[in-house]
């Protein structure tokens, strides 16, 4: 066996590993995308909650006080 023949040898196996590992990462990377679209909504609605919770507190926090003192 020559060199160049070994040479080409070693490289097509890593070729196929590089391969396998790019199918690998792929798969991963279909699984992340469909989490995120899947998520795509969520947040949406968290931040609606935050903003809600944000408006009471502040409504909480302004007459609060003046109910305490009886001014209400």
């Amino acid at each position: 066996m020559t060199t160049l023949e070994h040479e080409v040898g070693s490289l097509t196996a890593r070729i196929g590993t590089v391969e396998t590992e790019l199918r690998a990462m792929r798969s991963d990377i279909r699984e992340i995308r469909d989490t995120l679209v899947g998520v795509k909504g969520g947040w949406k609605i968290v931040m609606f909650a935050l903003t809600l919770a944000t408006g009471f507190g502040a409504l909480a926090g302004q007459y609060l006080p003046l109910i305490g003192r009886g001014k209400i």
